[in-house]
């Protein structure tokens, strides 16, 4: 006799149970998945942050922490200068430079004079932010090597130290420490082991320095620098900086995108112990030559747009705070 059997299927109660079954099991997946990928986003904007607040803090320290310096303090009592910098006819001094070595600026002051011919306006400036600037001396190491019998329209410098340092129309500063002028190189020429820089009436008041200066004079360039918050093209917050460029002309360039906000107090000596007696907004120092320290707070904010629950900003940006104190180290020595 012949057996036979029946395979029975699923029916539509058990199928339908499946089929919940296997959608929650999705879902849940699905959520993980989502869950990760933001945890993701969140780790990465916030090491972004991180990693623009660190590139900002640099940048400033280390211009702030050598403001004012021109290599010997003694020569801003006794300038000697040469160099019509931003050709309006008027001779640019090492005082100029010197004793306007740091600068701040409430954005309520805007606008406000970044070189004799440029200005920097509340339209460029993120509204509420502080800016600050700074001139110095940019150390260089190179020293003179010929030309030093009389005073004349060029100077000499050792070409290996000096290659690729200078091109015309730079600004520079020599200083021997008792004497110092500033002046604008129309020409730097290079022949076997010299380099020569030349300082001609064609770019500055005179043809000759104040002296003939000996091997034991520095030369430097000139830096002056401003930083402030603007607005990048993407409509992005960022950090700026407006410096003097070749022939004087002053040229911006964003640093760190993200940076919304910056906020600076100024550590005042009021007692001649080179430490800060107190931590003041610029309006409020009494003498900006007797700041000896400068502190720093910058707010950093994500790109992204869709990291958090909306919060006081009214956006979903990963937001952090970053704070600083620079130390002017040629005013504490």
């Amino acid at each position: 006799m012949k057996s036979t059997s029946r395979q029975a299927g699923y029916n539509l109660t058990e199928l339908m149970i499946a089929m919940t079954l296997g959608l929650l099991l999705i879902a849940g997946v699905i959520q993980i998945f989502i869950s990760n990928k933001q945890a993701f986003r969140i780790q990465e904007a916030s090491a972004r942050n991180q990693e623009s607040g660190r590139f900002s803090v640099q940048f400033l320290t280390k211009d702030i922490r050598m403001a004012g310096f021109f290599g010997c303090g003694s020569i801003v009592a006794n300038p000697v200068n040469m160099a019509d910098i931003n050709g309006d006819g008027i001779a640019d001094t090492v005082a100029d430079f010197a004793g306007n070595g740091l600068q701040g600026y409430e954005y309520t002051d805007l606008p406000i004079a970044v070189s004799d011919t440029q200005t920097l306006t509340d339209t460029e400036v993120r509204a509420g932010t502080d800016i600050i600037a700074i001139k110095r001396g940019a150390n260089t190491g190179v020293k003179l090597k010929g030309n030093m019998g009389t005073v004349n329209a060029n100077i000499q410098l050792e070409a290996a130290t000096a290659a690729g340092l200078f091109t015309a129309n730079d600004i520079l500063f020599i200083s021997d420490c008792q004497m110092a002028d500033i002046f604008a190189a129309n020409n730097v020429s290079h022949s076997g082991t010299t380099t020569t820089i030349s300082h001609s009436n064609a770019a500055n008041t005179g043809n000759f320095l104040s002296k003939a200066y000996q091997e034991d004079a520095e030369i430097m360039k000139m830096i002056n620098t401003v930083y402030y918050i603007g607005t990048n093209p993407v409509g992005e917050p960022a950090l700026f900086r407006r410096s003097m460029g070749n022939a004087g002309v002053m040229v911006d360039e964003e640093l760190v995108a993200g940076i919304e906000d910056m906020q600076i107090t100024y550590g005042e000596d009021t007692d001649g112990d080179f430490a800060a007696n107190v931590y003041v907004d610029a309006p409020a120092v009494g003498d900006m030559t007797e700041v000896v320290s400068v502190r720093i707070d910058l707010a950093v904010r994500s790109t992204e747009d869709n990291l958090t629950e909306t919060v006081d900003h009214g956006d979903r940006r990963l937001r952090h705070t970053f704070s600083t104190t620079v130390t002017i180290r040629n005013r504490v020595i």
